[in-house]
């Protein structure tokens, strides 16, 4: 009976505890372990961009502010916890877990994304202008000194990169799969530069016409210079496999094969090696081409057109301002002018000019071709000088 009342009374005590701290004192328990489960995830924010600013390894911090945030978390449970009621705070600790994780996942991929950019630019920046200038400048080894520029900065980003990373942690196959993102972000950059400079191939072929060779018309050196660059940026040849296309366009371009479609028939027949519209028999990716066959032709026509068109207006005006310059006095009597001034110098002429005037009423000539300018005005302006 004894030990009966004893249970009976322990069960009963239980119940009223339970009773009184549930309704009251269990809400304020949840609310303190809410308070230190968002000081400790503070915390470890805090802890962790400090870690990073002192050039800790990522994982490192990770790992520290984790450790350090979930001690006094479990700290602050102890010392919240009710004797009398046997709560549980292993749900509030997992959702402060999954806090953190998520924080520093987030803080990961920014940093990480922060990385990418950085030696993304740095690549843009080292292949840019080197690869341009080789297009500027494009000849046979044009496509092989591309290849060596991007295995070379390639090669180096990738290295630097791999290290940058390296304190992340990170599993093999993401290490794996951002290096190849970086890889091809170098090619992309040559790629659409090659193909903006693809783009203009029509302009620079006439201008490299009229800087290079002069003013002068077009001969076979021009023509073959020029086809020479239109077969360079055909296609990219970023993978160094071999290919007929110079050897196609010289024989096609330059040996006469193609003609101009006559109006009577259309149609492209087979034996034209630029009838297609892809290299495809010469083994080249439709992915690498940047100018079709097809496209070829047309722009070798477009181009001589244009460029016949060019010099004819420049040799044009080169000889319109030969004729302008021979009403200008001669270059020496232009800087005695300046020097002397205008009156000092015809008086310093008019003695000259009247022995001149003399001997051409002696020969029956004008006096304007005794002094070899022009007839007219000259003649109207020594008879100004004979009175001053």
């Amino acid at each position: 009976t004894f030990y009966f009342d004893h249970g009976v009374r322990n069960a009963k005590r239980k119940q009223l505890e339970s009773k009184a701290l549930d309704p009251f004192v269990h809400p304020a328990y949840l609310n303190l372990l809410g308070h230190f489960c968002f000081k400790a995830l503070e915390d470890f924010k805090s802890r962790l961009e400090q870690m990073l600013n002192k050039g800790e390894g990522f994982a490192a911090s990770i790992c520290t502010s984790t450790e350090s945030c979930m001690l006094e978390f479990d700290q602050g449970c102890a010392d919240a916890a009710i004797k009398q009621a046997n709560w549980d705070a292993s749900k509030v600790k997992e959702k402060l877990r999954r806090d953190i994780n998520a924080h520093g996942l987030s803080v990961q991929d920014a940093k990480l994304s922060e990385l990418m950019v950085s030696y993304e630019k740095q690549l843009g920046q080292s292949l840019s202008e080197p690869v341009e200038s080789l297009f500027d400048n494009a000849g046979r080894d044009t496509w092989a000194s591309i290849r060596k520029i991007l295995t070379r900065e390639t090669g180096i980003a990738v290295s630097e990169f791999s290290a940058a990373i390296s304190s992340f942690e990170l599993d093999q196959s993401t290490v794996e799969k951002m290096l190849q993102d970086l890889k091809d972000y170098a090619r992309n950059v040559v790629e659409k530069k090659a193909r903006e400079e693809a783009g203009k191939l029509s302009s620079v072929m006439t201008m490299i016409q009229c800087q290079e060779f002069g003013l002068e018309r077009k001969t076979l050196r021009q023509l073959l210079r020029s086809l020479s660059l239109l077969s360079v940026m055909v296609v990219i040849r970023l993978d160094g496999k071999p290919d007929e296309i110079e050897n196609i366009l010289f024989s096609s371009l330059m040996e006469g094969t193609v003609t101009a479609v006559s109006s009577v028939d259309r149609s492209i027949t087979t034996s034209d090696p630029l009838a297609s519209r892809s290299w495809e028999e010469v083994m080249v990716s439709p992915k690498s081409i940047l100018i079709t066959p097809v496209q070829c032709k047309s722009l070798w026509r477009q181009f001589k057109a244009e460029t016949e068109y060019t010099f004819t207006q420049v040799i044009s005006a080169q000889e319109a301002y030969k004729q302008s310059n021979n009403w200008l006095p001669p270059p020496w009597s232009i800087v005695a002018m300046v020097v002397l001034g205008f009156n000092e110098f015809m008086l310093l002429l008019r003695p000259w000019l009247l022995t001149g005037a003399g001997v051409s009423s002696l020969w029956g000539l004008p006096c304007s071709k005794a002094v070899g300018e022009p007839t007219g005005q000259d003649l109207r302006f020594s008879l100004d000088i004979s009175e001053l």
